[in-house]
C-alpha cells in the first residue's frame, strides 16, 4: 500500500474544493514564501488574481513600500515559478485575516 503525505493530500483537498476556476489562484497563494521569501510572505498575502493584475494585502506602509521596490524582482520570480506574466501588481494594506474589535 501506497503513502502519500498529509501535505500532498491537503493539496489535492484544496484544489478539488477551490474548482479549476481558482486553481491559479490556489497554486500562487501556496507558494508565496517562494515568490517574495519568508520575511515578506509574513507581512503579505495574495488576495486575488483579476486580468493578470495579483492584488497583494500587505501588513503596513511600511512593508507596502518595500514590496514597491521589490515589484520586478516578485514578477520575475512569478513568471519563473508559474511560467506566464503578470500584467502589473497591486499593495494594498490589509491585514492577515486579523480582525480588530
Amino acid at each position: 500500500m501506497a503513502f502519500t503525505s498529509l501535505d500532498s493530500r491537503l493539496r489535492q483537498v484544496v484544489f478539488k474544493l477551490g474548482g479549476e476556476k481558482h486553481q491559479r489562484f490556489i497554486s500562487l497563494y501556496l507558494a508565496w514564501k517562494g515568490v517574495v521569501g519568508e520575511l515578506l510572505a509574513e507581512r503579505s498575502h495574495p488576495i486575488r488574481i483579476d486580468h493578470n493584475t495579483l492584488f497583494v494585502g500587505v501588513e503596513n506602509s511600511a512593508w507596502m513600500q518595500e514590496l514597491i521596490l521589490l515589484k520586478p524582482k516578485i514578477m520575475k520570480q512569478y513568471k519563473a515559478l508559474f511560467h506566464e506574466e503578470l500584467q502589473d501588481m497591486v499593495f494594498i494594506i490589509k491585514s492577515k485575516g486579523k480582525k480588530k474589535k
